[in-house]
């Protein structure tokens, strides 16, 4: 176990050529945590790692993705990996999954359709403003990413207030949580919408009005 763990230390910390790596894969063929840590090695040869990263777990794949020391080519690859699996993941895995999922994952998944699974990307660590403005401007039904929006403080940013101002299939709640959030422009543009329901345009008058309650 000591010697396995020397070697996992040099994989990670230690300078190593490409001759060693290749032995150590040969000598290490069965053995997953070495494999694993192969694939992250930025000098271990693209082809080699290819045929590693299809055995690697969920968990371990999002491991390589999130590693900014491995090579984009099979950070990118472990993602493309990743997605082919996803949609088999039971309800329980993909909750698991997208709690730790890092943002390039997330943008690939953007399309996700349950509530619940939405409502842990927006609240994973890793999320920002331009993936809730992806989730909101994506071109599938929306309704189960407002759902999940409404529980977050998410609306309150400027980027992602004008995001749901200028979808015509933001619910009505939504769009009067955010009024706060639009700057005066877009509001006005906002209210002389031709679509814009009339409790929506009802709300911007009185949130204006108890901007200048004298006028």
């Amino acid at each position: 176990m000591s010697e396995e763990l020397d070697l996992l230390r040099k994989l990670h910390f230690g300078s190593i050529s490409e001759d060693e790596l290749l032995d150590i894969f040969h000598r290490y063929r069965d053995n997953y945590r070495v494999q694993l840590h192969l694939v992250m090695h930025p000098k271990f040869p693209d082809s080699y790692a290819l045929n590693i990263i299809s055995r690697l777990t969920a968990v371990d794949l999002i491991r390589v993705i999130k590693n900014n020391r491995a090579n984009p080519f099979i950070r990118k690859k472990a993602e493309m990996e990743f997605q082919q699996k996803y949609n088999k993941f039971p309800l329980g895995e993909k909750l698991a999954y997208m709690k730790i999922a890092p943002y390039p994952l997330m943008v690939q998944l953007i399309e996700e359709k349950d509530k619940r699974v939405v409502a842990v990307m927006l609240n994973n660590a890793y999320c920002t403003e331009d993936l809730v403005v992806r989730f909101i401007n994506r071109q599938t039904p929306r309704a189960s990413v407002y759902e999940a929006l409404v529980e977050t403080e998410w609306y309150k940013r400027p980027s992602v207030a004008e995001a749901i101002a200028h979808d015509t299939e933001a619910p009505i709640r939504m769009l009067i949580m955010t009024l706060p959030f639009l700057n005066r422009q877009s509001l006005r543009k906002l209210y002389e919408n031709e679509a814009t329901h009339e409790i929506v345009k009802n709300n911007i008058i009185e949130y204006l009005r108890s901007l200048n309650p004298e006028t």
